[in-house]
């Protein structure tokens, strides 16, 4: 299957059983006014945003053989990272979600403590989603488009994928500026398409966005442009140099291997 034919099926199907999920969450909670904390509601919306992981375990069964797979599966749960790596990604994470609230664009509604606590809820609410775009639709666009390109695509698909959320009465993108999203999303395809670059780890990537939609839950966003486009604006330059470091790194290695031979 050429890579073309596999984004189109990835996609394809990521979104028909997402937003047939929400669709339903959709219905329920417009239709029949049922609370969006409703456990029929909570599992419509919970399995919907787990759909890109889903669809790309799937797909890559599959399409891979067992050796594939187990690599596959070992990049997702590999955990052994340096500290410094960590550190880096949480600092990052921080920094993301503070930095509108100096900018006037978020306010701190609860003790940040809260955010490591929530930490593990958003691997399913937020991070998994990683398996299918960094773990599949990322590699897959770069095979043809740049990096920064790549990330873009991404980011486009990431947004329009979340457009249902808006008609989940109760859900938090519901009362949420679009737009500010939008630039949102770019931002952080930017960061988290660098740091796949740069590490090569699915699960640093679910780490990263976890770790980012629990700082959102501490520091509120506002939806205020002025702090999403700095956000833009720093995570550009960030990601690209995330980019040069890992080539100059390749780059480094090739050379010692040619004067080990």
């Amino acid at each position: 299957m050429n890579h073309k034919r596999s984004i189109s099926h990835f996609l394809a199907f990521t979104f028909t059983l997402s937003w047939s999920l929400w669709g339903g969450a959709i219905f329920l909670t417009q239709c029949l006014h049922m609370p969006f904390q409703h456990p029929i509601v909570m599992i419509l919306f919970i399995f919907g945003g787990i759909s890109p992981a889903i669809s790309e375990l799937i797909m890559h069964k599959k399409s891979s053989s067992k050796d594939e797979w187990q690599q596959f599966l070992g990049n997702i749960l590999n955990f052994r990272h340096s500290v410094s790596i960590y550190l880096v990604i949480i600092l990052l994470a921080f920094s993301f979600a503070f930095l509108p609230v100096l900018l006037g664009g978020a306010v701190q509604k609860l003790p940040i403590y809260l955010a490591f606590l929530e930490f593990p809820i958003m691997i399913i609410g937020g991070g998994i989603e990683e398996i299918g775009w960094r773990g599949f639709l990322q590699p897959a666009l770069q095979k043809k488009y740049s990096v920064f390109a790549s990330d873009t695509i991404v980011a486009v698909i990431w947004t329009l994928w979340h457009v249902p959320l808006w008609f989940i009465a109760g859900s938090n993108q519901s009362t949420m500026n679009f737009l500010y999203f939008s630039v949102a999303c770019l931002s952080l395809s930017y960061l988290l398409g660098g740091l796949y670059n740069y590490t090569n780890s699915i699960y640093l990537c679910i780490v990263f966005h976890a770790l980012i939609n629990a700082f959102w839950d501490v520091y509120v966003l506002n939806g205020q442009m002025f702090s999403a486009f700095v956000l833009l604006i720093v995570s550009i330059p960030f990601a690209l140099f995330l980019k040069k470091t890992r080539e100059q790194q390749v780059h480094s290695k090739k050379q010692e291997q040619k004067a080990d031979i």
